[in-house]
């Protein structure tokens, strides 16, 4: 069974073993992705055959790997959404038809993941640009996502220094910025970006170097389009980071890529409010190399906003921001 196989099923009705068995969901295709809504339930299942997500990010080409994929992305997941990402089923043939069946053995063809469907007016990215939220709903966001990741079960361990896993993120985001129109990124932006952000690096290689180890964390892929917050409680859709490299953060990458969003959407005090509530729960605060940071994480976030944007001309405008917030900051990285 391929995926066509799979998405002709749901959107026949004819897929066993769902809660909403029956029902012709709303189908959704991302890039790498197909999503079925129904009413009270959403389920989701990754592209096997997406050529750039196998070749840059990670191969779903295998079934064993792509059966390992999704525990872990659903464990890391339901870990910090418990009340979204319900259940993880495997998808197994049978006589009459595909079933999907809770847990995934080795012989299942593939996996889905079941979420209880949300409402999309929580999403903070719909909120930032609403401005409805407070100082202290963004000092609560802060300290919840800080709180969550430090007593995350499954902490990664490296002994790789600071500075080689950031020169790795900073030559996978060239090859990100790469994935965008040259309409929109230029050559000699995405090369005026990565030099400038590698040479703060370098001249800084002793301070990364000496980053302990220990003070590794899980990363969660948590720009604002993936969280939500409803009535005091933050949670996440699809935080567990596309690529091997990226499991590994430090607790600094994880609260600045959310508050870049914070500071260019909604402000510079709401931002400053987030990383308050880092401090309620660390004490402190390393803001040191706040721009590099600020830069990395709006870039990231460019290239996906004007990918978006055909359609949409709000992830247009958002696109043109970040952009913009890009280059100022540039100005001034020392």
């Amino acid at each position: 069974m391929d995926n066509k196989d799979l998405v002709e099923l749901f959107l026949n009705g004819t897929v066993r073993g769902i809660e909403e068995r029956g029902r012709i969901p709303e189908h959704i295709e991302t890039q790498i992705s197909h999503l079925f809504l129904f009413p009270d339930t959403v389920y989701k299942f990754s592209k096997r055959d997406n050529a750039f997500f196998n070749e840059h990010f990670r191969s779903l080409s295998s079934r064993e790997e792509r059966l390992n994929f999704y525990k872990a992305d659903f464990f890391e997941n339901q870990y910090f959404s418990p009340r979204v990402y319900l259940e993880l089923y495997g998808v197994y043939a049978e006589a009459n038809g595909s079933v999907l069946r809770l847990g995934v053995e080795q012989d299942a063809e593939d996996a889905v993941m079941k979420m209880r469907r949300i409402d999309l007016s929580y999403n903070l990215s719909n909120l930032l640009h609403k401005k409805s939220l407070s100082e202290n709903d963004f000092r609560s966001m802060g300290n919840q996502q800080t709180k969550a990741v430090a007593l995350y079960p499954k902490q990664p361990k490296s002994n790789d220094s600071y500075f080689k896993l950031f020169q790795e993120r900073l030559d996978d985001l060239k090859d990100w910025m790469e994935s965008a129109d040259r309409s929109y990124f230029s050559e000699e932006e995405i090369d005026l970006v990565i030099e400038t952000l590698k040479e703060y690096v370098d001249k800084r290689r002793d301070q990364f170097e000496n980053v302990k180890t220990d003070s590794y964390v899980i990363s969660l892929d948590n720009h604002s389009d993936n969280i939500f917050y409803e009535n005091g409680t933050m949670f996440f859709l699809d935080i567990y980071p596309p690529k091997e490299d990226w499991m590994i953060a430090t607790p600094w990458i994880n609260i600045y890529r959310p508050a870049t969003d914070i500071f260019i959407l909604a402000g510079e005090k709401y931002a400053r409010a987030f990383f308050a509530g880092y401090k309620d729960y660390y004490g402190n605060f390393d803001e040191g190399h706040e721009n590099l940071y600020l830069i990395y994480s709006a870039a990231i976030q460019a290239v996906s906003l004007y990918n978006l944007s055909k359609d949409n001309p709000l992830k247009l405008q958002d696109s043109i921001a970040y952009k913009k917030f890009i280059f100022e900051k540039l100005k001034t990285l020392g």
